[in-house]
């Protein structure tokens, strides 16, 4: 039996894992997709693929049984391009740093922290404190924080945020009923009730035909004009255009966007995320798709990937199956 780890992250993943993989199984590695052009029979041979996308120019790989991704979302994985009979699963561990970047930005945000920090670090600027009886900033304490997606980075959030005093209600795709932290679980198709009584809207959904482009002109004009909206999904549920305007024209007050419309490639590495100048607008908290790559969830990650390779290799039932082609 034979795995085949492609592109950078799988390739990581086995460096990371090689110990704990069967001693009986045959590895390849490719951290360069490119690589698999002139190398079809690795791919003729493999059983396993390990990665996070496959394309159907990609060499013929009858053998292949499982994908196991090396993220959650596998919407680069071309389903129709993959023999019968695979099992594609994902891989998860991501939730708590996720949750921890949400709140860390909800806080940042309504503490004017980078403000306040930035102008005291350079110019000894004491107008923010009592000291010389600046405007006071804010908390999240009492705050509504509306979760879009009820999953496990949802669930995490939801978890966090109430015990820092907010009033945590949510949209979910599926029905499910408010408990725990949550005061009350919206229907997705009612969406639109709840945006206006959030101060805080974190996009947690996987994307899908029913969350492209959920976050439209329309809806953002429903949302408080303080309101703050942090994507953690994915670049697409939001309207590129309309929240580049929303945010430029004060529409709402702000959002931290670590998803993106625009990701780097070979030509150009250093590309930038959005093909409006984000990085202009000082209401904007922008990382590069980070928010759950910490140490934690990369050991965690790593071992849910070993656990299923195992798994397949015994004859065992798979953890987070997806999908079947």
């Amino acid at each position: 039996m034979k795995a085949l780890f492609l592109g950078n992250v799988a390739a990581d993943t086995a460096n990371g894992i090689m110990a704990e993989l069967p001693s009986g199984l045959g590895i390849e590695i490719l951290a360069d997709p490119e690589q698999l052009m002139q190398l079809p029979q690795v791919v003729a041979d493999a059983d396993i693929l390990v990665s996070n996308h496959w394309r159907a120019e990609y060499p013929p790989a009858p053998r292949l049984r499982l994908v196991q991704s090396v993220a959650t979302g596998i919407e680069l994985i071309e389903l129709a391009a993959l023999p019968r009979g695979v099992a594609i699963c994902n891989a998860f561990g991501h939730e708590t740093a996720i949750a921890e970047y949400v709140l860390m930005t909800m806080l940042v945000w309504s503490h004017r922290f980078r403000e306040i920090e930035a102008d005291f670090r350079t110019r000894s600027s004491w107008r923010a404190s009592w000291v010389e009886s600046g405007a006071p900033h804010g908390e999240i304490l009492g705050s509504t924080i509306g979760i879009v997606g009820l999953g496990r980075v949802g669930q995490e959030v939801a978890r966090r945020a109430a015990a820092f005093g907010c009033h945590v209600i949510a949209a979910n795709r599926s029905p499910r009923r408010a408990e725990g932290s949550v005061e009350q679980v919206y229907p997705l198709t009612e969406l639109d009730r709840m945006l206006p009584v959030c101060d805080f809207v974190a996009l947690c959904t996987a994307l899908g035909p029913e969350t492209e482009g959920l976050i439209d002109a329309r809806r953002l004009a429903l949302m408080k004009p303080s309101a703050f909206l942090i994507n953690i999904a994915r670049g697409m549920v939001v309207e590129e255009d309309a929240v580049y305007t929303a945010l430029r024209d004060r529409r709402i007050g702000g959002a931290a966007l670590d998803v993106w419309w625009q990701y780097p490639n070979a030509a150009e590495p250093e590309r930038r995320p959005s093909r409006h100048p984000f990085h202009e607008l000082p209401n904007v908290i922008m990382t590069p798709h980070c928010s759950g790559w910490t140490e934690g969830m990369v050991a965690r990650r790593w071992a849910e990937v070993a656990g299923n390779i195992n798994r397949f290799f015994r004859g065992e039932p798979l953890e987070n199956v997806v999908v079947r082609t």
